[in-house]
């Protein structure tokens, strides 16, 4: 591992501990949903107003600490890789 990816490693895990930061969308009045895990802080903090700008009337954007407690939105489809998340959201817009 390069220096800068382990500064950047020790950086992310100051910033978000073993906290973890999942972005949701779903359809209102539709079951389930489909969920990211933020890997940085920049992707918690910007990532949310960038959906939010996106969305589509009917498309909820949420953001939890633990979805396992949060039952009104399963079953939890996860996707791994931001930008096909976006991608997934953008279909959700079309859906909606």
């Amino acid at each position: 591992m390069s220096f800068y990816l382990h500064c950047m490693k020790r950086r992310y895990e100051k910033y978000m501990g073993d906290r973890k930061i999942y972005i949701i969308a779903k359809v209102f009045d539709r079951q389930g949903c489909i969920a990211y895990r933020c890997k940085t802080i920049n992707e918690a903090r910007c990532l949310p107003g960038t959906l939010e700008a996106l969305r589509a009337d009917g498309v909820q954007i949420v953001i939890l600490d633990d979805p396992d407690i949060y039952s009104e939105y399963a079953p939890y489809r996860y996707v791994e890789d931001m930008k096909e998340f976006i991608d997934q959201v953008s279909a959700l817009n079309r859906a909606a």
